[in-house]
């Protein structure tokens, strides 16, 4: 198409980021020697095109599927405001942040600006096709998807009610919801869609390359699954924080769980039933070799194997070594380190199935106690817990000393016989310092 001279007719600038709401700004554009007359503007409302040519400029998107979606039909008859609609159109996809346009009659040129804040799609529950159909049959029949999704405008819409066609198709009539998802404080990352009806339930597992003897855990592990509602997210967490630890407390420390999949066993108006196939690839067991730690003034290496709770030849448990690396933070934390940080990197000897850990402790600064209070004494309370108390203000501050006072010092406290304290601590971490309090009342457990 040849370069639009003498444009006729209107402008147009649709900043779809800014639009709250949508806000359109018409120009009027061209080139006049007089001012235009009431009798001009209505005639030029009322013209009719046959479009001939459509360009589209600036995007990434192809010139069919924009064509497509901008509604637009080569040698249709169109007016100046059927124009505006296919750039209104455009805009409200949310996948440009910037629509322009400008005609002469029988050509249009659009000029895109593509919107860089798309996220993923992922489907949750839609177990009647593999994701993979899916996304081919949406991508053919909703102009502009190709996976991706802006966080505004009306293009999931268009996705959820294909999805909805696409199911109809195979017999499945569903509702579909869209939801925007992030990690915890995160950024949103993708737009879930998601089968509100028919509600889709788990009524079965199976474990696809679990050796037998691991059977029984794993079925014990998910029974809280069965009859509850099917969501591959939640299926991916509950494999990380349930099923792995049951491999990796056995030394299996390479276990992976490839995706799960969902087939349904039955599908009604209401409720459709699946059964989860969870496949496994255990890996071999794996021993410990050596716990590593060169040791420091505050702890010495010589003593850092009475923390351990693994020595060296048993399997490589790792809630054990979690809980012995807890044991040497604590070394720190009862020093006032309250953020020490432990870590145990691995070095494994694949030949031989064996893994030693090098230990590194991040000790951080030294914390120290600013101020201690005790709540709901007596006088005479009072005074013979100050006579008993030992962590001053100003000392270096043990987390665990409060905790363990009244137990520790039972016999020396008779009047507190029956008591328990609940304990607070206010971290000031700008200056390093801990406010603590104490609050004694009878009768109540130790907090």
């Amino acid at each position: 198409m040849t370069k639009l001279k003498g444009i006729v007719g209107s402008f147009i600038l649709i900043d779809y980021m800014r639009m709250r709401p949508l806000a359109v700004l018409l120009l009027l554009c061209g080139v006049f020697s007089t001012p235009l007359v009431a009798s001009q503007k209505a005639s030029q409302n009322q013209a009719v095109y046959k479009l001939q040519e459509v360009r589209f400029v600036g995007s990434h998107y192809s010139q069919e599927d924009l064509l497509k979606a901008s509604g637009l039909k080569i040698g249709r008859d169109i007016s100046p405001e059927g124009f505006q609609n296919a750039a209104t159109t455009l805009s409200q996809s949310g996948v440009f942040s910037q629509v322009k346009y400008s005609f002469n009659g029988a050509e249009a040129e659009y000029d895109l600006t593509d919107n860089p804040n798309l996220v993923s799609c992922r489907f949750e529950n839609l177990v009647w096709t593999s994701d993979q159909e899916l996304l081919s049959e949406l991508t053919r029949r909703v102009p502009l998807f190709n996976g991706t999704l802006p966080l505004t405008g009306d293009l999931a819409t268009n996705v959820g009610k294909a999805i909805e066609v696409i199911l109809k198709e195979r017999g499945i009539v569903a509702t579909i919801s869209s939801m925007p998802a992030a990690n915890l404080n995160g950024p949103v990352s993708a737009i879930v869609f998601s089968a509100v009806t028919p509600k889709v339930v788990i009524a079965d597992i199976e474990f696809s390359g679990a050796s037998p003897a691991q059977i029984p855990s794993l079925q014990k592990a998910v029974a809280p699954l069965l009859g509850t509602e099917y969501r591959e997210s939640m299926l991916e967490d509950f494999s990380t924080n349930n099923l792995r630890p049951i491999y990796l407390n056995q030394g299996y420390l390479h276990v992976e769980f490839p995706r799960a999949s969902a087939t349904p066993i039955s599908t009604s108006a209401e409720l459709a039933k699946v059964r989860i196939t969870v496949p496994i690839q255990e890996g071999s067991v794996y021993q410990l070799k050596a716990m590593n730690w060169p040791g420091t003034d505050l702890l010495p290496a010589a003593a850092a194997p009475k923390l351990y709770l693994l020595k060296a030849g048993d399997i490589a448990n790792q809630e054990l070594l979690k809980k012995s690396l807890n044991n040497l933070g604590g070394a720190y934390l009862k020093r006032g380190y309250m953020k020490a940080t432990v870590r145990a990197l691995p070095s494994f000897d694949e030949s031989k199935h064996t893994v030693a850990y090098d230990i590194e402790i991040v000790p951080g600064h030294a914390y120290r106690l600013r101020n201690v209070e005790f709540k709901n004494l007596s006088e005479a309370q009072l005074k013979q817990v100050n006579e008993v108390w030992k962590l001053k203000p100003g000392d270096t501050y043990d987390p665990t000393y409060a905790p363990a006072f009244l137990v520790n010092n039972r016999q020396s406290l008779h009047s507190l016989d029956g008591w328990s304290a609940l304990w607070t601590q206010k971290v000031d971490d700008e200056h390093k310092e801990v406010d603590l309090i104490l609050t004694f009342r009878p009768g109540v457990a130790v907090h």
